[in-house]
């Protein structure tokens, strides 16, 4: 079966997608197969592929950051639990601050 360019396209985005769901982020992988792209797609689909990638890293790496930090923070490591506390403090989600008033 020839290739054509349409589904080279589809196995890049595939594969995008297949790291994705596997955790696997590697950057300089992902950069080199950018470039290695370049010229080679067409725009529309070159951006599609760009899209997928940000995606990944901003929104699937994070929270493979977050769930582990997560669980130290559930297993009692107190290093984990003061970085959940900074950051929900930097994001302003709420985290409630005790203030003591001695009167005495």
């Amino acid at each position: 079966m020839k290739r054509t360019p349409q589904s080279s396209i589809t196995a890049l985005l595939e594969g995008v997608e297949q790291a994705k769901q596997r955790k696997e982020f590697n950057i300089l992988k992902d950069l080199k197969e950018l470039r290695g792209n370049f010229g080679k797609i067409q725009k529309r689909d070159y951006l599609a592929l760009i899209d997928k990638l940000m995606e990944k890293y901003s929104v699937d790496e994070a929270a493979v950051i977050h769930a582990a930090l997560l669980k130290k923070c559930q297993a009692g490591d107190m290093d984990a639990i003061r970085l959940w506390n900074e950051m929900q403090k930097e994001s302003g989600s709420g985290v409630a601050e005790v203030h003591i008033i001695d009167n005495f």
